[in-house]
């Protein structure tokens, strides 16, 4: 878990392709003022949430920086 969100990895005994997931906070309130959580797949071979969150744009985790593309 960092500030980007939350990285999910498992394995399977069964010998399945392990599995990636990132769990996300949309920063846009709704109209109720909840935010909703998102769950977005990621190859398991993420280390931290920044990667997977930076690997959904396209991207390295170096190179995401949200406020400089905003």
């Amino acid at each position: 878990k960092d500030d980007w969100g939350t990285l999910w990895l498992t394995d399977f005994e069964d010998g399945a392709e392990p599995l990636g997931v990132v769990e996300v906070v949309n920063c846009t309130p709704e109209p109720d003022g909840s935010f909703k959580v998102y769950t977005l797949g990621v190859p398991p071979t993420m280390r931290t949430a920044r990667a997977a969150v930076a690997w959904t744009f396209g991207l390295g985790e170096k190179d995401y920086s949200p406020a400089a593309m905003s």
